[in-house]
């Protein structure tokens, strides 16, 4: 399985912030549980738990404590002290569901003020999508991906990788026809995905569910990926 990267897919949480700005004194933080879900090598779904602190702060450590009662430190990937989170390996997945309950988030700032935070994960869960087709088209000048809709999920966002480089990156949108298209398709010029480079490129697919209609935290992600040489 691919190693997923989850710095934009995270960045969505940052809006449980939105009402804190950067020079509030008071140390705040917002915590995140979701299930993400991928398919593993034999193309079955496999799940695991994911989760992200962020705060405007700084904080120094951030221990999250399952349901069951086991606890692990969260990784600062990004070495300020604003962003804490796992990125699941895949040792991590299972075809079962990760603990469903509150987890508990112990976070530490840089004054040395300890705040706890919760955050509740239900058994709500997205499979990863289908994809149904990826290819350039005829001409050379475009490439399409097509892939089965997701009946639960509220958003969808796209991403390009060539290697470890991120070469595009959707905001999260949403079907809005009616009714619901079973097959969706998105189309990029290749020039602006390629830059004239040649070589294989990574298409991610991910689902988006959230906890609330306020789209803030998220519930789950589900995310498919494809390679074609571009």
């Amino acid at each position: 399985m691919k190693k997923l990267h989850y710095l934009t897919l995270i960045a969505l949480i940052m809006m449980g912030l939105s009402g804190c700005e950067k020079g509030k004194v008071a140390n705040v933080a917002t915590a995140d549980a979701f299930v993400q879900s991928i398919k593993n090598a034999q193309g079955a779904a496999v799940f695991t738990v994911v989760h992200s602190v962020f705060s405007y702060n700084t904080m120094t450590s951030v221990k999250v404590t399952a349901p069951d009662g086991t606890s692990k430190q969260l990784t600062n990937y990004e070495n300020g002290g604003n962003s804490f989170y796992n990125e699941p390996v895949d040792a991590d997945y299972s075809a079962t569901l990760p603990v469903a309950g509150t987890y508990t988030y112990l976070v530490k700032f840089n004054d040395g003020e300890e705040i706890t935070y919760t955050n509740a994960l239900s058994s709500t869960n997205l499979l990863p999508a289908t994809i149904t087709s990826l290819a350039k088209t005829a001409d050379g000048d475009s490439v399409y991906i097509s892939w089965n809709a997701l009946t639960n999920t509220h958003a969808y966002q796209i991403k390009v990788t060539k290697g470890t480089t991120e070469v595009y990156s959707s905001a999260p949108f949403v079907d809005n026809s009616t009714p619901k298209k079973l097959n969706l398709k998105v189309g990029f010029s290749l020039l602006n995905l390629t830059s004239n480079i040649t070589g294989t490129y990574t298409f991610s697919i991910a689902g988006l569910l959230y906890e609330t209609t306020a789209y803030d935290y998220l519930q789950a992600i589900s995310t498919t990926t494809q390679d074609v040489a571009l």
